[in-house]
């Protein structure tokens, strides 16, 4: 058993990214929001959920109650929303986060540097980093979507929620689902 729960914690250390300087990259740590108030997007010492979305991907429409529910349970849990790429305007963005009440900053990266930084390639897609700078989850915000344009009936389950309440708890598990939904923009 003892050799199981070893070779358990070699993987998982061997699996953890360090966010503070991501994949060996740098990006800008300040990003906007659509009303042009900057916000340092690294994680100084607190738990951050970094969430890539898009204000006309309909996953990510479908989504947004859901991920303004997690930022509203966990407190003390930094929640931000990236739109990348230039495809959408700050009045685009704006009404996003008003249609939807998102309460947690959702921020334009216009360059891309932070999606490519982190490796995001979809929207929706969740990263989940410790206080530590250590990426604990990337994926899927939960099992309900299956493929583009299927989904199941109900959830079952409930990755990015379930990885934040390990972390917070003190019980950090890494792990990684493949997010689906549409591509970040390349433009």
């Amino acid at each position: 058993m003892s050799k199981l729960l070893l070779l358990s914690l070699l993987i998982t250390g061997l699996c953890m990214q360090s966010i503070g300087n991501p994949h060996g990259t740098t990006f800008h740590e300040k990003l906007k929001d659509y009303t042009g108030k900057a916000y340092d997007i690294r994680p100084q010492g607190k738990i951050v959920v970094y969430l890539f979305l898009s204000p006309e991907c309909p996953l990510c429409r479908n989504y947004a109650p859901i991920v303004e529910k997690l930022s509203e349970k966990y407190k003390n849990v930094q929640f931000y929303g990236i739109i990348s790429g230039r495809t959408f305007t700050k009045g685009q963005v704006g009404a996003y986060v008003k249609d939807f009440n998102l309460s947690f900053p959702v921020l334009m990266d216009p360059g891309k540097e932070v999606a490519n930084s982190l490796k995001a390639t979809v929207t929706p897609e969740a990263l989940l980093v410790g206080s530590d700078g250590i990426e604990y989850y990337r994926g899927l915000i939960d099992d309900w979507v299956t493929g583009l344009g299927t989904k199941r009936a109900k959830t079952t389950q409930l990755y990015l929620d379930q990885s934040i309440q390990n972390l917070v708890a003190g019980v950090p598990i890494v792990t990684k689902t493949t997010p689906i939904g549409c591509l970040i923009s390349n433009y």
